[in-house]
């Protein structure tokens, strides 16, 4: 407990001085941090380039940018959570492009079950106008589909999230409501139930 309690001291010690403008302090600190960030990604299963890449990201985001550390006492603690939200994101990127390359679906799961009303049948043939909308889109149709009406995001979120600019996310749902205008005229009024839809896990 006292070694860990030395190592935030350190960190603290050397941050305050940096902030002081002690530039030596600030490499100090990256080699006093290298080995442990390093040891973290390697337990996430990341491979070494990436691990450096992150690394050295971070450190230049913290030179440039000091004040997202709000309390020095902290400053271990958001390396070790910047470097963790860092590989989480690294790996949904990877596991949504493998996903995509091998061609595998995009699950868009809802549930019409919740909508007022009272006629079953009316519901089923909803929700088989809409199956049958989906089934029509590509796997990334499909998921800015899902992020549009379901969760209702901006362009600018959704191009954040699939990795795309602003433009061709707009490109991309503009040719999934193609689609879906040309096989039933009246998709708009389905895609405005969708709205209403609890996404369904």
């Amino acid at each position: 407990m006292s070694n860990d309690i030395h190592n935030m001291n350190e960190y603290s010690a050397l941050w305050f001085a940096y902030l002081e403008g002690d530039k030596k302090a600030f490499s100090s600190l990256y080699r006093l941090s290298y080995k442990s960030l390093y040891s973290y990604g390697i337990s996430f299963g990341i491979e070494d380039q990436q691990i450096r890449d992150t690394i050295q990201e971070l450190f230049l985001k913290l030179y440039s940018g000091p004040k997202l550390v709000k309390d020095p006492a902290t400053l271990r603690a958001y390396l070790y959570a910047s470097m963790r939200n860092s590989f989480i994101n690294y790996q949904k990127i990877q596991r949504r492009q493998l996903c995509l390359e091998q061609g595998e679906e995009f699950h868009l799961k809802y549930s019409i079950n919740n909508v007022a009303m009272e006629d079953k049948e009316e519901k089923e043939a909803i929700k088989i106008k809409l199956d049958n909308l989906l089934k029509l889109l590509t796997p990334r149709q499909k998921e800015i589909i899902y992020l549009r009406f379901l969760h209702q995001m901006e362009y600018e979120e959704i191009s954040r999230i699939m990795n795309l600019s602003d433009q061709a996310a707009r490109n991309l749902i503009h040719r999934a409501m193609k689609k879906m205008r040309d096989n039933d005229s009246n998709y708009m009024s389905l895609l405005s139930i969708m709205v209403l839809l609890p996404v369904d896990f």
